[in-house]
């Protein structure tokens, strides 16, 4: 938007005023306009006459002396007539910054409107377009009008409209704002259809540079929503695709009148091969990522792997969660799987010009995957070329490469292509697809084009390539009556050429190719050959401008690798391309790789001088094992004339870095190691570039902890010490070697014993011994004994001793004995149980005592378990008599009452004591 702005002030009853823009952008190589219109004090409007004069600067104050801009009469507009608007046909006279107006005139009218100027601002991309409306949604059958408008900066080169596609009429006009900048519009006028529905309208915006270099464009666009009212659907009828790569079906749809507020985020898209389907047996059910918009009535769909549909038909349905759901079944889509990639179009399909026409080459190849199209490249670059992805009526696309360049004689029999690479998803190589033409350039003079130098070998057949030009005036004498002729001199006929080739040894001499294979390379010296042909009419010439150099080697030349060398990372697709000259077309030399890596394509190429080479390409991904070792391909040339085939042999040492493979551990002294012994540890990788780190690490309990670091470690093993890892670090990663366990000895440890059975156990019973114990090499000798009374007893030997306990044989030990050393157990007290014994009476006082008197008696044994229950009793002869319970009893004795013993009893059994026999004294 540009903003006029007019700054005035009083000058004697009158104003001197100037209306402008504020801002101004400009394009470089560009024209550019100033709207201007200024005002002048009343007593000096007499002097506004044809002698007045426009002038601009950036700097205040100025006048016509040292102003920047001197602009002529008919760059600007009628001074007389207070119009100051200004173009300059070159921008680059511009600066980016403010420019300040000056009039001055042959009198006494000399002014500079210093109170406002316009800023200038450089700009690399063309200003915006507007169209009007922005969106298009409108029912089928309704007149549409649309209107662009692009800002006309320059107004006598305004820019030029054009509308894709052009749906009908359109008008346009330069307009005129208020503030009087100027639009170039464009109106658009056709009825609405549904075969405009979802098919994008641009308009483009051309604006000529002035300074001759290359136009720059501007382009809007909208989607019109045509609705229909009723149900439909459009999608191609057929789609090829290739397996390994995505896919793209264009898709639109129409739903009725009174479903269309049922179109929300909800919506989903579902594909199948059968009718009827819904969401739940659909084949295909692609994700939102996947569609267009639903809500906007787009069922473009992308299937990212191809794999998922198969050579049938499908049809679309959509389902909402509401009273949305339907299968449009009116019309599918024929999917239909190929191997090779779609064939590219070159248009125009054959090129015959003058030299010096300007030439655009469109190259268009189908672009199945939207997402992934395919990339275009020309062999040879002639000049520059532009892509665009562009859309076809039934909305699937084309990628599309334009060339552009000046045909030059140079061009003329070599050979033009275009190349479409499609890149495979599955991870699969590429697949290309090529188109070519070979031009044909006149440039009505006598001219022919050969290489200045062919080398050949004796026994081989050679090819030379030869193209010419004859004088305008002679082209329709070129006719199947003409034939090649060859010679060393340059001045020789049809009688006295040396060579004289028959018309299957040469090229279509009406298309002026004197291309000539000779089968016999004997038949050639090494000398300077010329061409001469001859018709039979008026055409007979011989080329004298220039001649090719044969000259006779006696091995072939050596192929070209490349690249030369090779210095790749590890896991990098690398393409080798091996190249050797093929100088019989019809027996180009055959190449093989040594070791063949992988996937390899052969080609025959054309060089600009038409001369040809047979290229290998070999792809393969890096690795480690590649390193150092030796890639060579071999030409093999096979003789026409019966003599062995020759060979040419070309090769390169890949560097290729990785990082550390095959880490592993060695260990000095090698063998079992006895504990707290040291050792050496020695990490070893192979890796390149070398490693810059080694680390240790020690291994136990799901824990790793660093130990050290170097390339060797000296360390004391032990039992919890004796499992190592290590890792080697470069540049390009780290690796782990696996573990190492130590093989570490040590005398028996942890020697312990079990008994079976367990717990307490009766006396005179047999258990079962076990010793047990950690040691490293095994125990070769378990010793068992028995401890009592600070003695050992030895009793026996092996892992297990049956042995009969009792209360004297309760307590044992083992020792464990291996090469290292002996160790022993802990003692083990066996819990022996049995029945109370050694039961004793005992009396307080003591010793006799008088008759009546009262007397303690106490009962003791051992047993074990303890006794639970001790019983008194008095002896009278023969005759025991219960008196108490307990372990101590108290009693009144007499001469009748003297005798006593008791029971002791315990879980196993019960004994008695002897009979106490108390001495009674009586008392007279």
């Amino acid at each position: 938007m540009i903003v006029m702005t007019l700054k005035t002030v009083s000058v004697s009853g009158g104003t001197w005023g100037i209306k402008m823009p504020q801002n101004i952008n400009v394009m470089s190589g560009t024209c550019v306009t100033i709207p201007c219109f200024f005002d002048v004090a009343s007593n000096h409007k007499i002097n506004l006459d044809d002698t007045c004069k426009a002038y601009w600067s950036d700097s205040l104050p100025f006048n016509s002396e040292n102003a920047k801009l001197k602009p002529t009469k008919d760059m600007t507009g009628d001074l007389t007539k207070k119009d100051c608007t200004t173009t300059f046909n070159n921008a680059s006279l511009l600066q980016s910054t403010k420019y300040y107006f000056r009039l001055e005139c042959d009198n006494a009218l000399k002014y500079t409107f210093s109170q406002t100027g316009v800023n200038i601002s450089s700009i690399d991309d063309p200003p915006s377009l507007t169209l009007t409306p922005s969106t298009l949604e409108v029912k089928e059958g309704t007149s549409v009008s649309l209107t662009c408008s692009a800002p006309a900066p320059c107004w006598s080169h305004p820019p030029a409209l054009t509308w894709s596609p052009n749906l009908g009429q359109s008008q346009e006009t330069l307009q005129e704002h208020q503030d009087k900048t100027k639009v170039k519009t464009s109106v658009l006028s056709f009825t609405a259809s549904h075969l405009h529905h979802g098919n994008k309208i641009s308009c483009t915006a051309v604006y000529q540079k002035q300074d001759g270099s290359p136009d720059v464009t501007a382009e809007t666009s909208l989607t019109p929503d045509i609705s229909s009212g009723t149900w439909g659907i459009k999608m191609p009828q057929n789609i090829n695709v290739m397996s390994g790569t995505c896919v793209t079906i264009p898709c639109f749809f129409d739903v009725a009148s009174n479903h269309k507020i049922n179109l929300d985020d909800t919506c989903k898209a579902y594909w199948s091969d059968s009718l009827p389907f819904n969401s739940e047996n659909a084949k295909l059910k692609p994700t939102k990522d996947m569609t267009g918009d639903l809500t906007k009535k787009d069922c473009t769909t992308t299937f990212n792997n191809a794999s998922l549909l198969q050579s049938t038909k499908y049809y679309f349905r959509l389902e909402c969660d509401n009273a949305l759901k339907y299968t449009f079944s009116q019309t599918g889509v024929n999917i239909s799987s190929i191997d090779d990639p779609p064939s590219l179009t070159l248009t125009p399909s054959t090129l015959e010009v003058k030299e010096g026409t300007s030439v655009s080459l469109t190259c268009s190849a189908p672009a199945p995957c939207w997402s992934h199209p395919p990339a275009l490249t020309w062999s040879p670059n002639l000049g520059q070329s532009q892509e665009t992805l562009q859309e076809n009526q039934d909305k699937t696309k084309v990628k599309t490469s334009v060339m552009s360049f000046t045909a030059s004689h140079l061009h003329h029999g070599n050979k033009i292509s275009c190349t479409a690479v499609y890149q495979k998803q599955d991870g699969s190589p590429d697949v290309t697809a090529e188109t070519s033409l070979t031009p044909d350039i006149s440039s009505g003079t006598w001219g022919i084009k050969m290489p200045q130098n062919i080398n050949v070998m004796s026994g081989t057949c050679v090819t030379i390539p030869c193209f010419f030009d004859v004088d305008r005036n002679h082209k329709i004498n070129l006719d199947d009556s003409c034939k090649a002729y060859w010679s060393d001199s340059t001045s020789f006929n049809s009688e006295n050429a040396k060579l004289k080739p028959t018309k299957d040894m040469t090229g279509d001499l009406t298309k002026k190719d004197c291309t000539t294979t000779f089968n016999n390379a004997s038949l050639l010296q090494s000398t300077k050959y010329y061409f001469r042909l001859e018709c039979d009419n008026a055409l007979k010439y011989t080329f004298s401008q220039t001649g090719v150099n044969i000259s006779s080697i006696a091995v072939p030349p050596s192929p070209t690798l490349t690249p030369s060398t090779l210095e790749v990372k590890e896991g990098t697709l690398v393409s080798l391309m091996c190249s050797a000259p093929a100088p019989c077309w019809s027996h180009p030399p055959a190449l093989r790789w040594t070791p063949n890596r992988g996937q390899s394509w052969e080609t025959l190429q054309e060089h600009q001088d038409k001369t040809k080479v047979k290229t290998s390409v070999m792809s393969f991904t890096a690795s480690h094992l590649h390193h150092g070792n030796k890639i060579s391909c071999t030409a093999v040339y096979r003789k026409q004339d019966g003599s062995p085939d020759v060979t040419a042999e070309t090769s390169l040492i890949p560097v290729i870095s990785y990082s550390p493979k095959d880490v592993r551990i060695s260990v000095s002294p090698s063998g079992p190691i006895r504990e707290q012994q040291k050792v050496t540890l020695t990490c070893s990788s192979n890796a390149n570039p070398a490693v810059e780190n080694y680390a240790w690490y020690r291994a136990g309990r799901n824990q790793e902890t660093l130990i050290g670091t170097g390339r060797t470690l000296n360390v004391a093993v032990s039992t919890i010490n004796s499992i190592f890892f290590c890792k080697a670090t470069n540049k390009i990663g780290v690796k782990q070697s696996s573990n190492l366990q130590i093989d570490v000895q040590y005398s028996p440890k942890d020697v312990r014993i079990s008994v079976s059975p367990s717990g307490p156990i009766v006396e005179h019973r047999k258990v079962t011994l076990t010793c047990s114990s950690n040691a490293n090499p095994a125990v070769e000798n378990y010793a068992w004994y028995r401890a009592g009374r600070n003695q050992e007893t030895l009793i026996g030997t092996g892992r297990t001793l049956n042995v009969a306990v009792s209360t004297i044989n309760s307590i044992f030990f083992c020792k464990a004995t291996n090469k290292i050393g002996v160790e022993q157990s802990s003692n083990l007290q066996i819990d022996v149980q049995y029945s109370p014994k050694n039961i004793t009476v005992s009396v307080s006082p003591s010793g006799p005592v008088p008759e009546n008197s009262n007397m303690t008696l106490t009962c003791s044994s051992n047993a074990n378990p303890a006794v639970r229950n001790y019983t008194w009793y008095r002896a009278d002869g023969d005759q025991e008599t219960f008196i108490g319970t307990g372990s101590s009893f108290n009693v009144t004795v007499s001469k009748v009452k003297s005798s006593f013993f008791c029971k002791a009893t315990n879980a196993l059994g019960c004994e008695r004591s002897s009979k106490l026999q108390i001495d009674v004294q009586c008392m007279y």
